[in-house]
């Protein structure tokens, strides 16, 4: 498996927006019968409580949010399993239905995408998985080759460098535009390669990797400074013009062939 900087998050939490749906509203008729996370507290609230309903509740919240009452709340020192009961409760009740209102309006098939709730920044935001689906919807095809560049280390390169050798596929962030210098000083070397662009924005995009080499970005970053445009690039042909947040725009993209390694001091 090729190593990855960050923290690498199971394309398993992913849903469409109609099984998100599915789930809430089977918990949402256990909830009718006792069973909810109010509280911070999992479990039956209103007796009498019936044993079956209880392992299909249990069975229900390990299925789809596994990965965030253990791994997530293992390694933050901020969430803890309360927080994402909390959130478990509000997403059922509320956050799942405002999905497609708030969302839909970015996307040409809302329906078909796959999303994920991950913590960040004190809360659990919504991601979107960067996949063949997402990539299709936006430009009509998978295949996207274009120049770009990508601040990496010694050892980044050297991974980057086994993955196109052995035909491994992973994305990284990359960019064509940059207002302000990179921000880790051991990124030290400006790699420009040919990469496949699975997605792409006019301004960072904040994204983790996932265990099948595909990226996903956060949704609360797919709006833009001003009116007329989203961050989203619909195409790829102006999507590297200026940048209003004054930072740098940003391509997800596997890397096909390497152009240029330049040493350079941040």
């Amino acid at each position: 498996m090729t190593r990855v900087r960050g923290y690498v998050k199971p394309e398993r939490s992913f849903r469409t927006i109609g099984e998100w749906e599915e789930l809430c509203y089977y918990l949402l008729d256990l909830q009718g019968r006792g069973f909810d996370t109010r509280g911070g507290e999992l479990g039956c609230k209103v007796a009498p409580c019936d044993m079956q309903d209880a392992e299909n509740f249990l069975g229900l919240i390990a299925e789809y949010f596994d990965y965030q009452l253990n791994d997530e709340v293992d390694r933050w020192d901020l969430l803890t399993k309360k927080n994402v009961l909390d959130f478990i409760e509000d997403f059922v009740n509320h956050r799942v239905w405002a999905m497609n209102r708030e969302y839909g309006q970015y996307f040409p098939d809302f329906s078909k995408l796959r999303f994920a709730f991950f913590y960040s920044r004190g809360d659990m935001e919504p991601y979107v998985l960067l996949d063949d689906e997402y990539t299709t919807q936006l430009y009509g095809s998978t295949y996207n080759p274009k120049k770009l560049c990508h601040y990496t280390s010694k050892d980044g390169l050297e991974r980057i460098i086994e993955a196109i050798d052995a035909g491994i596929t992973f994305d990284i962030s990359s960019f064509t535009v940059m207002d302000r210098p990179f921000f880790r000083e051991e990124s030290d070397l400006l790699l420009t390669f040919i990469g496949n662009v699975r997605a792409g924005f006019r301004s960072d995009i904040k994204s983790y990797v996932t265990d099948s080499g595909r990226r996903a970005c956060n949704m609360y970053r797919l709006e833009y400074p001003g009116e007329d445009k989203t961050n989203i690039c619909y195409e790829l042909e102006t999507c590297d013009g200026e940048v209003k947040t004054s930072l740098w725009n940003e391509y997800i993209a596997t890397p096909i062939e390497i152009l240029d390694v330049l040493e350079v001091r941040i």
